[in-house]
């Protein structure tokens, strides 16, 4: 057994685990590139999440996009490799003039009353008649001000990853949601031609309007094309900028493909498409195995084998975090102690 890390709390896997084995690169070949996005309160997840990948890919470099780390968090994850680099992100999310310039008033009021329609507690109702009744008094612009830095927050993540591409031109770049966890090694997913890589939610599609369930964008493979991926990220950008539904980064990413036909969306299947044009082979993948999130319930051992587990919702609170991780690691330890 390899030696506790105070980094994460005691969790190293075992050198001798097959799924958790390190997988070295020859001299040769590029070095697999992951990046994540997240503030102080993704911290205790990021941390964990850089753990999982240099178990399992210790010479891969991390890009690590600060949207509100403190001083504390970014000494530690910086610890833990040499090959993480955090790039300061937040006069980007501070920044809203890019989503105002391209948003009508009846569109920012939408936005808006959205906003403050998924906050909590007296204070919504207050905010929610001085927007019906005084909409442009210094309380509505503030709650303006929230909802349009939300959006802008979402959006970045997409010019977090222009701006990894370009760090790592030339070579394969895996992005991963703070909370998304790896848990075993994803090196067979480049192995198809295809120069992007998105998960499908399984089940069946939903095409509906705020309430789309498509893709879920938390988890994506670029491949060393760095053209295909730039082309492919800039049609993200424009399309996620006229996307006015929840989660608009996300169904972007459906509203975008589904302009070709709504039959691409099928596991394992590699469409041709042209984004700028520059031909992008685009695949999908199965969120059962590459981007699991759909942990509503407590039946650990239901879970399937997956390769990538995704903390999403009330799943992030810290002690069901824990909970369903030392469980994930427990039933992956048992897994492999049987004998083949």
């Amino acid at each position: 057994m390899r030696k506790r890390n105070s980094i994460d709390g005691g969790y190293l896997a075992p050198d001798e685990h097959s799924c958790q084995k390190k997988c070295h690169f020859p001299e040769d070949e590029v070095l697999l590139n992951f990046m994540m996005i997240g503030d102080a309160n993704y911290f205790h997840m990021m941390r964990e999440n850089v753990q999982q990948i240099i178990s399992i890919y210790p010479d891969s470099r991390i890009f690590i996009f600060d949207y509100g780390l403190n001083r504390e968090n970014k000494e530690i994850l910086t610890a833990s490799s040499g090959r993480i680099e955090i790039i300061d992100w937040q006069s980007q999310l501070d920044d809203i003039s890019i989503i105002k310039r391209n948003l009508s008033e009846d569109l920012k009021r939408k936005l808006t009353m959205g906003y403050n329609a998924r906050r909590t507690g007296f204070l919504k109702r207050v905010r929610k008649f001085f927007i019906k009744r005084f909409p442009e008094s210094g309380v509505v612009q503030k709650v303006e001000y929230a909802a349009l830095r939300f959006e802008n927050l979402l959006l970045q993540k997409i010019k977090c990853m222009q701006h990894a591409s370009h760090l790592c031109a030339g070579e394969k770049l895996i992005y991963l949601d703070s909370d998304a966890l790896l848990f075993k090694p994803i090196d067979d997913v480049f192995e198809a031609e295809a120069d992007i890589n998105i998960t499908l939610i399984d089940g069946l599609p939903c095409w509906d309007i705020n309430n789309c369930s498509i893709v879920n964008s938390g988890v994506i493979f670029f491949n060393a094309n760095t053209e295909a991926r730039n082309a492919f990220l800039g049609e993200w950008w424009e399309q996620a900028l006229v996307t006015d539904e929840w989660l608009r980064e996300q169904t972007a990413i459906t509203r975008l493909l589904e302009k070709e036909s709504r039959a691409i969306f099928e596991i394992e299947r590699s469409t041709a498409l042209s984004f700028g044009g520059v031909e992008t082979k685009v695949r999908f993948l199965s969120c059962n195995e590459f981007n699991f999130f759909q942990m509503e319930n407590r039946e650990f051992d239901s879970f399937p084998d997956a390769r990538i587990f995704h903390f999403t919702d009330r799943r992030q609170e810290k002690d069901l975090f824990n909970e369903i991780l030392s469980h994930l690691r427990n039933r992956q330890t048992k897994l492999l102690s049987v004998p083949a």
